[in-house]
């Protein structure tokens, strides 16, 4: 009896260990779990509020936006905001609340702006800042109001734009999908909620209740227990949201943490507790020559049960049953071994294949909901495992697929066909487009029931895009090849008109001269008449020659083969201000530096454009053409001080006029460069290429 209460006592306290590590295993889990979802959502707002800064950052630099002025607000806001309706509320102001420039029906003013948390800051600041929590003047919603100062040219805040957060829906938009039972929370630094994942309208605003007061400021790394304002204990985790200077606090329910534990744990006490009572009733029923081998034959399983496969039990002495089962048992344990190497080489050359064929593996139960996600799902479509999981892949929205299409996919499934390579392209919480390829296959039991699907999944993104630009660069190749066929058409065409009437009545006048000198007699060819029309002849021959060496200068300057661009661009403009009275001013530090034969070419035809452009429209008195041939990127400006032009019509009618500009953009991207048009009416034209 004695021997049999001390082989069992080290049993159950291997046991008991088990059960109480298992508990302290699902603690940590949990603490892990809650620690994950505090810093994913304080990383979500964080990339959130990373995105909202760069495009304020890029609209504050815009020279439009600068000006300050609100009578001439920058178009691209409208653009912007009708791409981005979450843009719709965003405001640009001076200092002094005045020239504001928004496309709200309703203007906010500035007393209601500074009355808004976070306003007088903003202005000493000088990057964007964050608002605390207010009713917005204008909606009386709950903003949050991020704003960024605007600077003038020496680096002075003049102004400010700001654009409010409804945070009621920037709470659904960051907490909509969350573990059952969770809660999390957002404050400030002062600690006001601002997000709350349960009843937010109710909570936004008000300060963080006096049992969570300690957890805003809390610096462990863990979790810490703490009741929460609806009564619950639950494990909260801190997580901050550095660029707003928000804290974030996560928390699952203690219960629903503990509750397999400790019916894990009750279970094994009732078990450990039923072992221990059959154990003392065989007891008595056995004699003590069966104890030692039982004694084998419970060592040996405790030592499987740890761990130790490779034990096998060694008796020296039984009863007949006790050696059958003992052998019994070796074998159980050798077919285990066996099964279990197959089983892991198996799962390897799974993984491995899995790993080189797709990005992730997913598995489906009879309902087609999502019960397993292996793999970079999270990287390939932008929506983490656990947001797929208890959902059909309908559920989730899909921008590329209609209602129609799903149906015909349903039936697919409901015919427990294989399908390969479907495509769904996914919005993902950060607001990036991601393309995902899925195949899968049925899965049935061992009675031909069917059990769901399995299958991969593929991110496809960057060969979509990569597809998508080749389709664009293509449009765009054969729009600049039409082009250019035109633009050779045009300059046949002025070569002809050129040719025509510069050399046609020169040529008419030569025969009409030659025709009279042959027919002369020789008494008229000694006449003062006779001589004038041989030098009239002579002169027609010359202005002809002269004209046709213009012609060929024009569509081929000999100057630019032995001088460069710079030369070529000084003679011309000489020419062109002689023959139009302008006054063209040519700078350029370094005119020795040379380039290669067509860029030149292609340039000298930029400015040859530009000059031409502004003779006939701009009606200006002075032209300046501006060469840094040794800059890098190399700057080719001209800019006249004419009468200007909105730029913005001028590029909607670009299928009715403004060939020259289109010529000039094109030849600038044929070269390999950019080309920008500034004009203001009234404040005449720059034009400038960079290559």
């Amino acid at each position: 009896m004695l021997l049999l209460v001390a082989v069992l006592l080290p049993v159950l306290g291997v046991l008991l260990y088990h059960l109480a590590h298992g508990r302290q295993m699902a603690r940590d889990f949990a603490s892990e779990r809650v620690r994950l979802l505090a810093h994913t959502t304080a990383g979500s707002l964080e990339h959130l509020l990373r995105d909202h800064e760069a495009v304020l950052q890029r609209i504050a630099q815009r020279p439009m936006v600068m000006a300050l002025d609100g009578q001439a607000c920058d178009p691209i806001i409208v653009e912007f905001v009708k791409l981005y309706p979450e843009f719709t509320n965003l405001v640009v102001q001076d200092l002094a609340g005045r020239n504001d420039c928004s496309y709200l029906s309703q203007k906010i003013t500035r007393d209601q702006l500074s009355g808004i948390p976070g306003f007088r800051d903003a202005i000493n600041r000088t990057s964007m800042s964050v608002g605390g929590a207010s009713v917005g003047p204008l909606s009386g919603r709950w903003i949050s109001v991020l704003f960024y100062p605007v600077k003038n040219a020496q680096g002075q805040a003049t102004g400010l734009i700001s654009l409010p957060m409804d945070l009621v829906q920037l709470g659904e938009r960051t907490l909509g999908s969350l573990p059952q039972g969770a809660l999390v929370v957002v404050l400030d630094g002062s600690g006001t909620i601002l997000l709350r994942s349960r009843d937010a309208p109710a909570w936004i605003g008000r300060p963080v209740p006096a049992e969570m007061a300690h957890l805003a400021t809390s610096q462990a790394q863990g979790s810490v227990q703490a009741v929460s304002a609806d009564g619950v204990q639950r494990l909260f985790a801190v997580a901050p949201v550095e660029r707003a200077g928000w804290s974030v606090l996560a928390g699952v329910p203690v219960e629903a943490v503990y509750a397999e534990a400790n019916a894990a744990f009750a279970s094994g006490i009732l078990l450990a507790l039923g072992i221990l009572a059959l154990a003392l009733g065989l007891a008595w029923r056995i004699g003590r020559g069966i104890v030692r081998p039982i004694d084998a034959l419970s060592l040996a399983a405790s030592h499987v049960a740890d761990g130790q496969t490779s034990t096998r039990v060694q008796l020296d002495s039984a009863p007949r049953e006790l050696w059958a089962v003992a052998r019994q048992f070796n074998h159980m344990l050798d077919a285990r071994e066996r099964a279990q190497a197959e089983l892991r080489e198996s799962e390897e050359r799974f993984r491995t294949l899995a790993r080189l064929s797709s990005d992730w593996y997913w598995e489906q139960d009879a309902d087609y909901r999502f019960v397993r996600f292996d793999g970079r799902v999270l990287d390939g479509t932008g929506i983490p495992s656990e947001g797929y999981v208890g959902k059909t892949r309908w559920e989730l929205p899909a921008l590329n697929l209609t209602p129609d299409d799903w149906a015909r996919h349903r039936a697919l499934l409901d015919a427990r066909q294989e399908f390969r390579h479907f495509e769904i392209l996914r919005l993902g919480p950060d607001g990036q487009e991601r393309w995902g390829a899925v195949s899968g296959t049925p899965i049935f039991d061992a009675g031909g029931h069917f059990c769901g699907y399995r299958g991969v999944g593929t991110d496809i993104t960057e060969p979509k895009r990569l597809e998508q630009e080749r389709l664009r660069l293509s449009l765009h190749i054969e729009e600049l090849s039409r082009r250019m066929v035109q633009a050779q058409e045009e300059i046949r065409r002025r070569f002809s008109r050129e040719l025509h009437d510069r050399t046609s009545p020169n040529l008419a006048a030569l025969r009409i001269n030659l025709d009279m000198i042959t027919k002369a007699s020789p008494a008229e060819r000694s006449t003062e008449v006779f001589a004038g029309r041989v030098e009239d002849t002579r002169a027609l021959i010359e202005d002809t020659t002269l004209s046709v060496r213009e012609i060929c200068a024009e569509l081929h300057p000999p100057v630019i083969d032995c001088g460069g661009l710079f030369a070529v661009v000084q003679s011309y403009a000489q020419q062109f201000a002689r023959r139009t009275g302008l006054q063209v001013n040519v700078e350029c530090q370094h005119g020795e530096v040379r380039l290669a034969n067509d860029l030149e070419l292609a340039l000298f035809r930029i400015v040859q454009e530009a000059l031409t452009n502004s003779a006939k429209h701009a009606q200006a008195r002075t032209l300046t053409v501006l060469l840094q041939l040794d800059s890098s990127p190399m700057v080719v400006m001209v800019a006249d001080d004419g009468v200007g032009f909105d730029v913005e019509n001028a590029l909607k009618a670009r299928h009715t006029a403004g060939l020259g500009l289109i010529n000039m953009r094109e030849t600038a991207e044929f070269a390999g460069g950019s080309f920008t048009l500034q004009s203001v009416p009234g404040h005449g034209t720059r034009i400038c290429v960079e290559i």
